[in-house]
């Protein structure tokens, strides 16, 4: 075969006598990284480069916690991490996000001068710190009872950054929910707090979750915003809301069910530019759900039992696929936990459902978010445990196939799903300005990492979608890359290629010959 051919049109001639049979592959690993102190990651993001990035908290001196991220390449190794301080009492960091510079943006919650709040960094690629800004808000005990529902941060197409959180104990209410946009060179644009009004009496609580530009229509400035909303009588609905590029709310909607409670932890937006938002329904049960981006109508909704959310936990698959991370949680005192995905599909049915842990009493597990690995397959699950690693709670990571398959202690466990319908209302929501923003001294002591390893088994060369095999699948993937002709095949997004199976900035015949071995082979040497 000579370069340049069209690798696509050759698939027939190119496959004719290979073995019926795929191979089996596998890059796949389940590693704890941490000190003697408590380290956790409540996020996980893949880089441009193809490495990954947890933000999470370190725990080094008591009370005195501070944000934590860590990068690793495509194998878990790690490259390098570092710790924000601002030296006052609790610090945590929630949501990470890679802006289109190759900076880092970092959604967290701080200490300054005994005041509890948002606190936003931009670092760069390597993580030394450009910026931060602090604003008054949002504290660690979370009103649904089961963790923070923490700080977004995201950029936007314009390149400002949206974040949300909840301000507490303000306006003569319980919490409200707020949203802050910076250019990006960390000056506010504007600060909004949104106070709900009407028929919630005097208890009144809106905690904001998550925040994500409008997909539809493009280049808007609209965001949409999930999260959460207590009335009088203690019962909690969901809540959704679209405001447009001045943070003034085009739709606001409040969800319930029938009975019981309902909380959003976090949401992502589908193809069509709608929202899958996950969370939970009372106590242990897990609910997704699926709403009209551009009216806020539910369009389905599922729960299944047994299994907490993480974070911003929500990713979708190249097959329209939903994959959510959390928390299987079982027995009485002392309880099994163990991280875990599940898997929807398009329609709100469940499909699968894996957990990683001991499986064994007293041990804490937890799954916080989940990525998938880029460009094209398997999925990164961030999480923390104390099962194994270098002592107290680590932070765990764990990589598998798009089958949810690692090496070593997983268990897939039966679980379905049931329909619920949602309820839908109109709160009243009274939009207030805020202008309470400073510039806090945010400081960076280093540290090193230990790195334990449960399991890890070595990558084949050819399985580029991540699945456990090479075949046809990969072939297609590799045909692409093949016709792109150089490193990076998709530009737009990646510096990488994986395709480059040799590592010598092209996808050329060495490649090929490299990937038709893999594809004839029965057995991954």
């Amino acid at each position: 075969m000579l370069r340049g051919t069209n690798l696509s049109a050759w698939l027939v001639v190119g496959l004719c006598g290979a073995a019926a049979a795929p191979i089996a592959s596998a890059q796949i690993f389940q590693r704890a990284y941490g000190t003697s102190v408590p380290e956790v990651a409540f996020d996980i993001i893949n880089r441009t480069d193809c490495t990954y990035q947890t933000i999470g908290q370190r725990s080094p001196t008591g009370d005195l916690s501070t944000v934590h991220t860590v990068k690793y390449d495509s194998n878990g190794a790690v490259l390098w991490n570092k710790q924000f301080r601002i030296g006052q009492g609790h610090s945590a960091g929630y949501t990470i996000e890679e802006a289109r510079d190759g900076t880092l943006l970092l959604g967290c919650e701080t200490y300054v001068s005994g005041v509890i709040g948002k606190l936003i960094l931009r670092t760069t690629s390597a993580g030394a710190l450009i910026w931060g800004r602090f604003a008054p808000g949002t504290a660690f005990a979370s009103s649904s009872g089961d963790g923070s529902l923490g700080v977004s941060v995201r950029e936007l197409s314009s390149l400002k950054i949206a974040s949300v959180n909840r301000q507490d104990a303000t306006f003569s209410v319980g919490r409200v929910g707020i949203l802050s946009v910076f250019n990006s060179n960390g000056t506010v644009v504007y600060d909004r707090a949104y106070i709900p009004s009407g028929p919630f009496g005097v208890s009144i609580e809106l905690d904001f979750a998550e925040v994500r530009e409008a997909k539809t229509p493009a280049n808007s400035g609209e965001m949409l915003i999930v999260g959460n909303l207590r009335e009088a009588t203690g019962r909690r609905g969901a809540l959704a809301m679209r405001v447009d590029a001045s943070g003034n709310i085009i739709w606001a909607r409040k969800y319930v069910a029938s009975t019981g409670s309902i909380y959003a932890d976090g949401f992502d937006l589908d193809d069509s530019g709608d929202i899958i938002f996950s969370g939970r329904r009372n106590s242990g049960t897990m609910i997704v759900a699926k709403l009209d981006s551009l009216t806020g109508t539910p369009i389905w909704a599922s729960t299944s039992f047994g299994f907490l959310n993480g974070f911003q936990a929500v990713n979708f698959t190249p097959e329209r696929t939903i994959v959510i991370a959390g928390t299987r949680i079982e027995g009485s005192a002392p309880e099994k936990s163990s991280a875990g995905l599940t898997e929807f599909s398009s329609t709100g049915a469940l499909l699968k459902r894996a957990l990683y842990g001991p499986f064994v009493p007293g041990k804490v597990v937890r799954g916080e978010g989940v990525v998938r690995s880029a460009p094209w397959g398997g999925y990164a699950l961030a999480a923390s445990t104390n099962d194994f690693g270098a002592g107290d709670s680590d932070i765990y990571f764990i990589k598998t196939y798009s089958t949810f398959i690692t090496a070593c202690r997983g268990l897939f466990e039966p679980a379905t799903a049931t329909p619920l319908t949602l309820e839908m209302s109109t709160p009243s929501i009274q939009v207030v300005s805020l202008t309470a923003q400073s510039t806090p001294t945010v400081t960076s002591p280093d540290f090193a990492l230990t790195t334990t390893t449960a399991c890890f088994t070595q990558r084949c060369l050819g399985d580029l979608n991540g699945d456990g095999l090479v075949d046809d699948a990969d072939f297609v993937i590799f045909a692409f890359a093949y016709d792109t002709l150089i490193c990076p095949t998709f530009p737009a997004l990646y510096s990488c290629c994986p395709a480059d199976l040799n590592n010598d900035g092209m996808v050329d015949d060495a490649d090929f010959a490299l990937f038709a071995t893999g594809y004839d082979a029965l057995i991954c040497s």
